[in-house]
């Protein structure tokens, strides 16, 4: 005898708030990420609602509308998470690169530490432009030198997108 195994109703109801928080997550998305969402016209147009709508309650209640419709297409559910899973990976790397570039323009801005940084960023980032690099350091006057130390990160993240880019 086989038996289908139906979901219970608690498990019904954690699939059902996972749905309304990807949902959230979809409407509260930059409108650059929005137009690359895989989605059906009609999924589309409840999400542009979603995102026109600003009262609580009223947005409250598009969300649970849009939610209801992503419930009814599986498929295009799973197309999203994927997407969704996908973004935040991407964002993950971003934010690390992004913080490591950090602690290397620290190192670089501290006097005692700036001969291996240099090194470090000769290996890693063989794109940047050294003699640029070391006029903005060498004119870094400590903490208060808002602009040198900003032009420093500019130059590092300059080379690591080209490195990317490459």
């Amino acid at each position: 005898m086989d038996e289908v195994m139906v979901p219970s109703r608690s498990a019904k109801k954690r699939a059902a708030k996972e749905i309304e928080q990807m949902a959230g997550e979809l409407a509260d998305m930059p409108d650059a990420q929005v137009a690359q969402l895989p989605l059906s016209d009609a999924l589309a147009q409840a999400l542009a609602e979603v995102r026109q709508t600003w009262g609580h309650g009223s947005r409250k209640r598009q969300l649970k509308f849009f939610s209801g419709l992503l419930r009814r297409e599986p498929e295009q559910c799973e197309e999203l998470r994927a997407f969704l899973a996908g973004e935040h990976q991407q964002l993950l790397d971003q934010n690390r690169r992004t913080h490591h570039l950090e602690q290397l323009r620290e190192r670089l801005c501290d006097v005692t530490q700036r001969a291996d940084a240099l090194t470090e960023v000769q290996e890693l980032l063989p794109l940047v432009d050294m003699a640029e690099l070391k006029k903005w350091l060498n004119s870094y006057r400590g903490p208060q030198d808002k602009r040198a130390y900003r032009q420093v990160f500019r130059l590092l993240r300059a080379a690591g997108d080209a490195e990317e880019d490459s």
